[in-house]
């Protein structure tokens, strides 16, 4: 169930479409129920009519049949004796009793006279008429037609089923109807909902293959100018921004990678320059310290022992003064050069 849910909340045909059968399906029942309540007494009326003019026209044949046997009888010199087995018979022969069938089945016919009792009841109009009541504890219904001006009348007598049976059949055939609308409405729905979402749902798709970083997805062109023409060609846009926006970075990408590259290459070489500089610079210092070191203890001696220094002594020390110097003079000048480059 909760499958089946979840199916119908992403499904955005399958919403509309029963939304719109929901509609529908309101509209009908409230019409269904209209024609259920007006045809109520419809069908009523239609049935005691009916039933009340095949009375009267049987009433008429068997009158005008018996009036015929009257004057035959009176031509014979002979008299008829008008009785409810010779009406019974006639009836019989007329097949009345099948016609009445139609409009009520379970229905009886009987010939009784105008001041008869019988099925508790007194039937003295003259005029054709129906009639409710309870027989038995069973309602029913009675329909009286007079023969003429004779003392006899046709009363029919049946269930109350019978007429309400037509109602019945009418409610069911109403509802039958009713259910087959909404079925095929819902059918027809869902395809026509369905044929006119369908591109919503390849945008959908293909806009979720974007998404997840498929730019190639194919998009086909629109071929309408409503929303989801218009939503297709704007998402193909989209698409192709997107791709060229992706070729764009992936090229600045290969260019900052090179770039980067030379960068850390010139980085490497300088580190070696630096390295390489600061051996010279040490083993520089290294060959200008024993120098200077002379030179200086040759100053200070120079500075402390010059008066009692002969000229011979001052001389050589001042040649390893200036032979020092020169010493120091060239290793500077070939560190400067170095450093220099």
């Amino acid at each position: 169930m909760t499958s089946i849910i979840q199916k119908i909340r992403m499904s955005f045909t399958t919403q509309l479409t029963l939304w719109v059968a929901g509609l529908v399906t309101v509209i009908t029942v409230l019409v269904v129920g209209l024609l259920a309540i007006f045809s109520q007494d419809v069908i009523f009326d239609e049935t005691m009519d009916t039933t009340l003019q095949a009375m009267e026209t049987t009433a008429l044949r068997i009158d005008n049949t018996l009036r015929q046997n009257e004057m035959s009888a009176r031509l014979e010199g002979s008299q008829l004796r008008v009785n409810r087995a010779a009406i019974d018979r006639l009836i019989e022969e007329n097949g009345c009793l099948a016609k009445l069938h139609q409009t009520l089945p379970n229905a009886e016919l009987y010939v009784t006279r105008r001041d008869s009792t019988q099925l508790g009841i007194f039937i003295a109009d003259e005029e054709s008429g129906y009639r409710r009541m309870e027989h038995e504890g069973r309602e029913m219904f009675i329909f009286t037609q007079p023969l003429g001006d004779r003392p006899f009348v046709l009363t029919a007598v049946c269930p109350a089923e019978d007429v309400y049976g037509r109602y019945s059949r009418m409610q069911w055939f109403l509802l039958l109807r009713g259910v087959a609308g909404v079925v095929i409405l819902l059918i027809v729905l869902y395809i026509v909902v369905g044929r006119h979402l369908r591109p919503l749902h390849w945008l959908a798709d293909s806009a979720q293959s974007i998404a997840e970083g498929n730019l190639d997805t194919p998009i086909p062109d629109a071929h309408h100018e409503h929303e989801a023409g218009r939503l297709q060609n704007s998402l193909a846009k989209m698409q192709q921004a997107l791709k060229a926006y992706m070729t764009e970075m992936q090229q600045k990408q290969v260019t900052l990678s090179k770039q980067n590259a030379e960068l850390k290459a010139a980085y490497a070489e300088v580190q070696a320059y630096e390295e390489k500089k600061a051996l010279f610079v040490r083993d520089m210092t290294a060959q200008m310290a024993r120098p200077v070191e002379r030179l200086c203890q040759e100053a200070e001696t120079i500075c402390r022992d010059a008066a009692e220094m002969t000229h011979e002594e001052m001389a050589q020390r001042q040649a390893v003064i200036i032979k020092d110097s020169e010493a120091i003079t060239q290793l500077l000048d070939k560190l400067i050069k170095e450093t220099a480059l």
